[in-house]
């Protein structure tokens, strides 16, 4: 495999998303779904020492909130969100905020920040060390996406959790 380079693009079968991968608030609303309630709220600066701080903070509100089951994917996508709102800091240092709530069955995990420049999903090269973030959001979440909001913009994802399913994984 010397110098070669292998890349994946998420088929369309596995992202049930709209082609851009985002949904807006309004789409949410339209699932006639209940409003979701706030499980836990952490905010953190924009630097690397606030991913592994982010995951603690995920095991703990998934054990708290009775759903340690999905604790480790739940990990994953905060580390995923988090790591890539640190990386795309407009300004390193500023502030973000990691929201993990009940929205009907799902936990959905948010990351806020200020700036609106928005993940876009791109050909993942397995060579690489990075790049394979919103990948892996893509393929673990059930929904995913991004709004815009007066400061910037909400990077959200949400995972089945609710009630807990004794004959799978989850």
């Amino acid at each position: 495999m010397s110098g070669e380079h292998h890349t994946i693009e998420l088929p369309s079968t596995l992202a049930p998303n709209p082609p851009n991968g985002t949904h807006s608030a309004h789409d949410l609303r339209a699932l006639d779904e209940p409003a979701a309630t706030l499980l836990g709220e952490l905010t953190l600066p924009a630097d690397r020492e606030s991913v592994p701080r982010a995951r603690r903070f995920s095991r703990s509100v998934s054990t708290a909130s009775g759903i340690g089951h999905v604790g480790d994917d739940a990990e994953v996508l905060v580390s995923e969100l988090v790591t890539n709102a640190v990386r795309h800091a407009t300004t390193p240092g500023t502030a973000l905020c990691l929201k993990l709530l009940r929205a009907g069955t799902r936990l959905r995990i948010e990351v806020h920040d200020q700036s609106a420049a928005v993940p876009r999903p791109r050909p993942v090269d397995l060579m690489e060390e990075t790049g394979r973030g919103w990948f892996l959001v893509a393929v673990m979440a059930e929904r995913h996406g991004t709004d815009h909001t007066p400061s910037g913009k909400s990077v959200w994802c949400e995972m089945r959790a609710w009630p807990r399913d004794e004959h799978s994984r989850h």
